[in-house]
């Protein structure tokens, strides 16, 4: 009786040491999954941030070429600067020649 007996404790042992086993595996699963699930958020969050970064560059590199354009009209271009001596009123309408700037 003894053998039969210890048939069934190896089998029983058996299927203890599998069940384990898948438990342990599924816990590794489970773990590995949620670690790159994490980073694939936080991959898709520094995506979308270096993507609003790109743009406000952009922004700012057409910004500073429309403003680079802006300076060498007023430093070259007469009508512009009769425009905006126009615009701080530092000459009427009609008039041709700028006053000029106080020292």
């Amino acid at each position: 009786m003894r053998r039969v007996n210890g048939k069934q404790q190896n089998t029983t042992s058996g299927a203890s040491r599998l069940v384990a086993l898948a438990i342990v595996a599924s816990l590794a699963f489970m773990l590995c999954l949620t670690i790159n699930y994490r980073a694939f958020c936080e991959m898709s969050r520094e995506v979308n941030e270096n993507q609003n970064l790109s743009g406000q560059i952009q922004n700012l590199t057409n910004e500073n070429l429309a403003l680079q354009e802006e300076i060498h009209n007023l430093k070259t271009d007469s009508e512009s600067i009769r425009r905006e001596a126009r615009r701080l009123g530092l000459i009427g309408g009609n008039e041709q020649n700028p006053v000029p700037a106080a020292k």
